[in-house]
């Protein structure tokens, strides 16, 4: 049974999974005040808990090798970190609460992906053997304590970096009591503006409050997080 707070890329040569070294899980809103969730993650060393080499076997390929697993050191997959799109929230009410958005699964890029599909504009970024690809999306989230959540996230893989373009391999990726970091708007939206928006939107809006990003700065910049 896969262990929580790791990921898995199954059939790699690291049964055991990765445990991670960065995780954050929060929301954006754009400029056209759509509503978005944004996940990025970066493993550890991928031999972190192995440092043991391949056996003297025939070599069957990249994702069964130790040795090209370790020329490649970490996993990044993230919808923020070369700037991806992440996963949009589809209101069906004017006012809605946070676990309405979570209340199904999410899904992004999911199969059979359309011939035009453009792979420049995909949810998540994947840098784990080289530049990779990753699709077919599911994160399912269930609350488990006050804005505190499991997240279950599964997804396809295509070692794209090599020149493969399917997508064979699968990761499986279960965290428990992972924290929401909260909503990040628009730079250039004033703190009325973002007021007015969340008041507007949010009918929790009294469960949260706006936090500084940077109370040092001379400059204020705010998220909106839960209490």
């Amino acid at each position: 049974m896969n262990q929580p707070n790791r990921i898995y890329f199954l059939g790699n040569p690291y049964p055991n999974g990765h445990t991670l070294e960065q995780f954050k899980w929060n929301g954006r809103i754009e400029e056209d005040e759509s509503i978005w969730f944004d996940f990025h993650l970066k493993t550890d060393d991928y031999y972190a808990e192995d440092q043991s080499e391949d056996d003297d076997e025939e070599f069957k390929g990249d994702w069964y090798s130790k040795g090209v697993w370790g020329n490649f050191h970490q996993c990044t997959m993230s919808s923020t970190h070369w700037g991806d799109y992440g996963i949009k929230i589809n209101k069906t009410s004017q006012k809605a609460v946070f676990n309405d958005f979570i209340k199904d699964d999410l899904l992004a890029d999911t199969f059979p992906l359309d011939d035009d599909f453009d792979y420049d504009e995909i949810a998540f970024g994947i840098y784990l053997l080289g530049h990779d690809t990753c699709a077919n999306h599911r994160i399912k989230i269930t609350e488990t304590a006050q804005n505190k959540y499991d997240i279950e996230w599964t997804g396809k893989i295509a070692l794209t970096y090599s020149g493969a373009d399917e997508f064979r391999h699968d990761f499986e990726l279960l965290l428990q009591n992972a924290e929401f970091d909260g909503f990040y708007y628009p730079k250039s939206w004033s703190l009325e503006k973002a007021t007015d928006f969340f008041k507007t939107n949010f009918k929790d809006f009294e469960e949260y409050e706006f936090v500084d990003l940077n109370p040092k700065s001379n400059k204020r910049e705010y998220k909106f997080k839960k209490k």
